[in-house]
């Protein structure tokens, strides 16, 4: 998936609809949109807001003209939602800014962590973690954060 050009076709068709939408995503397509990494990726993850009828119908024209999944734009990891600290917008970055619809990633150790916490379930997250470079500071305080989030004793659970 071409995750800037199906980007820019959604604006268009939300635009084209009359709406305005702000997504705050994670995932592969943050860190392609952060030239990050320049693998592909099958889908944008969206942390907020809620994928309503109107994004759907928008993503599902864009789905068709494109040849994606029609779940392409999902709410996926909505669970990273419970244990991303209460300040986490503060810190996203702006990936995309067209004229109906804007797009911010999870800030870096956000990423970071998140990756982590992904990594538990699937090994296709390590080559994202190692393209974030992140420091041995940064490594340690994402894994005690993916360690206090899957830990049910540890009350965040």
């Amino acid at each position: 998936m071409d995750t800037l050009s199906s980007l820019k076709s959604l604006d268009e068709e939300l635009d084209r609809l009359g709406v305005e939408r702000c997504l705050f995503i994670c995932g592969g397509a943050a860190l392609i949109l952060m030239k990050v990494t320049t693998r592909s990726t099958m889908d944008i993850d969206v942390l907020q807001p809620k994928v309503d009828q109107t994004l759907d119908h928008a993503a599902k024209r864009v789905a068709k003209k494109f040849g994606l999944s029609e779940s392409w734009l999902n709410n996926g990891p909505e669970d990273l939602l419970r244990y991303l600290d209460d300040q986490w917008q503060v810190n996203c970055l702006k990936v995309y800014d067209g004229r109906a619809l804007q797009v911010f990633a999870l800030g870096r150790k956000d990423l970071i962590k998140s990756k982590l916490w992904a990594a538990c379930d699937r090994m296709d997250d390590i080559p994202d973690i190692i393209a974030l470079k992140p420091t041995q500071e940064e490594l340690e305080e994402a894994r005690t954060w993916v360690c206090k989030s899957m830990h049910p004793k540890c009350g965040h659970r």
